[in-house]
């Protein structure tokens, strides 16, 4: 017998094909949103984290679409 959820299910808001935006500034490569910091400081902390645990180099950044800020990776 399958369980019973309970509360509401969380539905993954994806990118909307016609929408033009080739931009990767909001979206991830499988469509989804990226994680939205609510501050530079939440941002920088979490790309630091990610420097120092897996050597990875994110640049925190505000995204025109949402407004918050996101983090990706550096492009030099």
């Amino acid at each position: 017998m399958a369980k019973a959820r309970r509360g509401k299910k969380q539905v993954r808001r994806q990118r909307d094909p016609g929408s033009g935006g080739g931009t990767r500034e909001h979206w991830r490569s499988d469509g989804a949103p990226k994680t939205a910091y609510r501050s530079a400081g939440e941002a920088n902390g979490y790309a630091l984290q990610a420097l120092l645990e897996n050597g990875v180099q994110l640049e925190p950044y505000v995204c025109t679409i949402c407004g918050q800020w996101h983090v990706g990776s550096s492009r030099t």
